[in-house]
């Protein structure tokens, strides 16, 4: 059997090699996403609202000036990412600890007594740090805010030592990545997905169009032995298009893996092993070399989308959650952007069993729909 399957994926790697246009998806999906969410996240914003609070404990006239000044900074924003809504300590302090609020800012009383009487008035700042690139442009505001408070001081080198107000920030949350760089890690991991899914599926059809399947179909190796080897062919063919797009990816982006390699490379393993198969089947029955890449691409696609590629599926309700989480794609997403960003080994076993589960259950699959291919000709 070993000797079989040495065969097929000699074969089959020979094929890949004098057609390289199996490449063609997985260099231009990733790049045509990456550039849509950059405009889209840069220019647009999503059409999104992240509220702070606003929290006055002092009922001075400088504690009114100064909230005043937040709620400004904040409203007058070209984007619709910000929000202010004033709060009770109490309520604003809870809303905050389950992370529905992004933070929450602090006049406390005092402010205007403080003020008055020479002092520092002090502003508390306590941001969620859940989403990096939103958590910036908060922070960036309220600190405006503060300076213009202040009037005079000048940025970026500026004196505040005769200050009447300073900032006291504080994070809850460990620091996540920005949206540009989580859309970089799933933008390399599409890339991969791409090619693993559309390269089988032309290869396949491609097999039938030439009736060169029918030959391979009636050799003397099992129909087992024949899918285990075109899948173990098709693992250099998706790692061969990330030797492009991951230095492509990674220096124009400046987006690092800072999480483990070798559970990042089984990430891989165990996506490609759930997604060749897969792609075996769109090619024996689609049986058309464009078709088929265009049915692997929208798969592609629609998984991406569908399995959180760009908006969390903990959004979605729980019923759709269900149907979500029984695309394998959604577990290679989530292992991948977990991995990618932390050191973490926690959850993944689940997810890593399931992808290896659809890979034995879709390869049992393929083999059966082989032997009927055998009987019907």
């Amino acid at each position: 059997m070993l000797r079989e399957i040495a065969a097929i994926v000699k074969k089959d790697l020979k094929q890949a090699k004098r057609d390289p246009r199996f490449l063609a998806p997985s260099l231009i999906i990733p790049f045509v996403f990456i550039l849509v969410y950059s405009i889209m996240w840069s220019s647009v914003g999503g059409g999104e609202s992240f509220t702070c609070g606003l929290v006055v404990q002092d009922v001075s006239p400088q504690a009114n000036d100064m909230a005043g000044i937040i709620e400004n900074m904040v409203s007058t924003t070209n984007h619709t990412w910000f929000k202010i809504e004033r709060y009770d300590l109490e309520t604003a302090s809870d809303l905050y600890q389950s992370t529905q609020l992004i933070g929450y800012i602090l006049i406390p009383e005092g402010f205007g007594a403080n003020i008055s009487s020479g002092q520092k008035g002090m502003v508390v700042l306590f941001i969620n740090n859940a989403n990096d690139d939103v958590v910036k442009n908060y922070v960036h505001r309220i600190e405006a805010a503060v300076l213009l408070y202040n009037q005079g001081a000048i940025s970026p080198e500026f004196d505040q030592s005769g200050a009447r107000v300073a900032l006291d920030e504080t994070l809850f949350l460990p620091v996540t990545p920005s949206n540009i760089a989580y859309m970089g890690a799933a933008g390399i991991l599409l890339s991969f997905m791409s090619c693993a899914l559309a390269s089988q599926a032309m290869l396949t059809a491609t097999e039938f169009e030439t009736g060169a399947i029918h030959d391979l179909l009636s050799s003397p190796a099992s129909r087992f032995a024949i899918v285990i080897g075109r899948t173990i062919a098709a693992i250099p063919r998706s790692f061969l298009a990330m030797l492009i797009t991951v230095p492509v990816i990674t220096l124009s982006l400046d987006v690092y893996p800072t999480g483990n390699l070798l559970v990042l490379f089984v990430v891989l393993l165990l996506t490609v092993l759930a997604l060749v198969p897969l792609g075996e089947l769109i090619g024996m029955k689609v049986r058309n070399r464009e078709q088929s890449l265009l049915a692997s691409v929208l798969l592609t696609v629609v998984g991406f989308l569908a399995g959180g590629g760009l908006a969390p599926i903990g959004l979605a309700p729980y019923s759709i959650r269900i149907i979500l989480l029984s695309i394998p794609t959604t577990h290679s997403i989530g292992l991948w952007t977990r991995v990618f960003f932390s050191e973490t080994l926690l959850g993944l076993w689940l997810s890593g069993l399931y992808l290896l589960g659809t890979w034995l259950v879709l390869t049992i699959v393929v083999s059966r729909l082989m032997r009927r291919e055998v009987e019907r000709s």
